[in-house]
């Protein structure tokens, strides 16, 4: 309930004491009696009139006080003291805003409380998700143990390590939680009701004071309606003593009434209502207090554990940051041994392994091969790795050569062609990589597999042929240089030493023609100059060759004199 007073009134508690109510009570009181001894004079009710006018005037004067000059008169009051205050919003109209911010604050402290508990439940539910993933998570790491090889792993240290960190999480959460629970949530309220009361009380006892203060303004109000009539009655019949009497009896009762509601209003104005807000106020104090506390508390737990929390994965930071993956695959190497002392079939290179006879290889009885039997004077030349180039192979040196680098030409080229596509696809890869395009690094992923398959299966290609052409090319440089040879040695003999050989020539060709196997055609081609390319079947073995010299020569291989040969031209 709020009241609402006269402007006279609001003058008088807003000024605390109205400066005219001296002159207020002079003016208005009544004239001189008139005693036995002095009768009255007729001059009186003249002055009567002139009193009146006075107290009209001071009224008309109280009324013209504009709200201009009491809002000035409120603030000097209100700064007078240096500091603001809630003493200092005593006026009837700020009574409104008094009671919003009380009920503001007490729910500020009810949606704290509130908060603050579903808070709590919240980190309870998020810490006993976190017990349940590090639960599970222990049995899958539990099965990975057995199945990885019993050496120290970084990899697996680090991970260990973050689901350690992770129960110690939950933990942390758990204290949290109860924290905001059972110290922040629930004694926030208990803590702030009493003060909740102590308020309402507040604004009902200004109520109270109020209603009080506003009868004695009512009674005095009607004391000077009482006072004022008899004044008119007594100036309707001067002479008459019942009219005076009357007139100073309500003079008295008025004056009596004004002096208590004075009273009444200077002690509500100026000491129990500053108290009451001095209460308010100390309310709003303890409640920031409670509510501070409450939260500082929480923000304190919170921090103490974050800090740990931040410590705790700064180590394991650091343990990711020396994560070495070549010092784990070190200690998986060495967990495996001892290793294999020779190489797996499929990784060493093969042998040059030519065939042996049957008692030789096998120990097979001779008796049971079929065939004439074989003894070393029949078996066939040994060979060694490494071509052998004969009239009776049909292996051609140069043409082989050449087709060979040919396509180790082609091969070279697609293998930069390759490396280049995937250059310039791993850099694609990158890029949508750094721009989160996962689904197309996807995409080219399987595109750069399937391009390092068909490089690295060009790469194996290409050392194939580069091995048979290093072949072709050892037996091409020795056709050469016999060839060669062959054509500086013709070039020296004379006219008559051809004629002389050409004859002998002759006579070999017709007796080493049905020995040999070849057709007289192909034999008729064959001279000494064309035999350079048929090179000897094993560099320890003396070559034989269709040759036409005039001096001693020396064999190539042990640099002994050609001497005693069955048939000249043959070394």
């Amino acid at each position: 309930m709020y009241v609402i007073f006269p402007a006279e009134d609001l003058v008088e508690l807003t000024l605390c004491r109205p400066p005219s109510a001296s002159n207020h009570q002079s003016s208005q009181g009544p004239p001189p009696c008139p005693t036995p001894a002095s009768p009255p004079s007729p001059s009186r009710p003249p002055k009567v009139t002139s009193k009146s006018k006075k107290d009209k005037d001071q009224n008309q004067r109280k009324k013209k006080l504009s709200k201009q000059e009491q809002q000035e008169r409120n603030v000097k009051m209100a700064t007078a003291t240096g500091e603001g205050s809630l003493r200092e919003l005593s006026h009837p109209s700020l009574n409104d805003q008094l009671k919003n911010h009380n009920a503001v604050t007490f729910k500020l402290v009810r949606t704290v409380s509130d908060f603050t508990q579903e808070l709590s439940q919240m980190y309870e539910q998020h810490a006993e998700e976190l017990a349940l993933l590090v639960a599970n998570f222990r049995k899958k790491n539990a099965e990975l143990r057995k199945e990885r090889p019993a050496c120290p792993s970084s990899l697996f240290h680090t991970w260990e390590t973050l689901l350690q960190e992770v129960e110690v999480d939950s933990q942390a959460h758990s204290d949290i939680a109860s924290v905001f629970g059972r110290q922040v949530s629930r004694p926030l309220l208990e803590r702030s009701f009493h003060r909740k009361v102590q308020s309402r009380k507040v604004f009902a006892h200004r109520e109270s004071f109020e209603l009080v203060v506003n009868k004695a303004e009512e009674k005095l109000a009607k004391a000077r309606q009482d006072y004022k009539a008899s004044y008119l009655g007594h100036m309707a019949s001067p002479s008459n003593t019942a009219t005076l009497a009357a007139y100073l009896d309500a003079h008295n009762n008025y004056v009596t009434q004004l002096h208590a509601t004075n009273g009444m209003v200077e002690t509500y104005s100026h000491e129990t209502l500053p108290l009451l807000l001095q209460e308010l106020e100390e309310v709003y104090s303890d409640l920031c207090t409670t509510l501070t506390d409450s939260v500082l508390q929480g923000a304190e737990v919170i921090s103490t554990r974050a800090t740990e929390q931040a410590r705790r994965y700064e180590v394991l930071s650091s343990q990711c940051r020396g994560v070495t993956p070549s010092s784990d695959l070190v200690h998986f190497v060495r967990s495996l041994s001892p290793l294999p002392v020779q190489p797996h079939p499929s990784h060493r290179l093969r042998l040059f392994t030519p065939p042996q006879p049957p008692h030789q290889d096998n120990q097979v009885d001779p008796s049971m091969v079929d065939g004439p039997p074989i003894n070393d004077v029949n078996a066939p030349p040994p060979l060694k790795n490494e071509l052998v180039v004969d009239r009776l192979a049909s292996v051609q040196v140069r043409s082989r050569y050449e087709t060979l680098r040919v396509e180790a030409a082609e091969l070279e080229t697609q293998i930069k062609q390759l490396q280049d596509a995937l250059d310039t696809m791993a850099r694609i890869q990158q890029r949508s990589l750094e721009s989160q395009l996962y689904n197309k690094v996807n995409e080219l992923q399987e595109d750069i597999s399937i391009k390092k398959f068909d490089l690295r299966t060009a790469q194996i290609h290409l050392a194939a042929v580069r091995a048979q052409k290093d072949l072709f090319a050892s037996k091409l440089d020795s056709a050469e240089g016999a060839s060669g040879r062959d054509r500086k040695m013709s070039s020296s003999s004379t006219g008559s030493m051809k004629s002389k050989w050409l004859k002998a020539f002759k006579s070999l060709k017709t007796t080493s023609g049905p020995s040999n196997g070849t057709s007289p055609k192909e034999g008729e081609k064959k001279n000494g100059r064309d035999s350079g390319l048929n090179l000897g079947v094993e560099s320890t073995v003396h070559q034989f060759q269709e040759y036409t010299y005039k001096k001693i020569t020396p064999c190539d291989v042990c640099s002994q004199v050609l001497r005693g040969h069955t048939r000249q031209g043959l070394k």
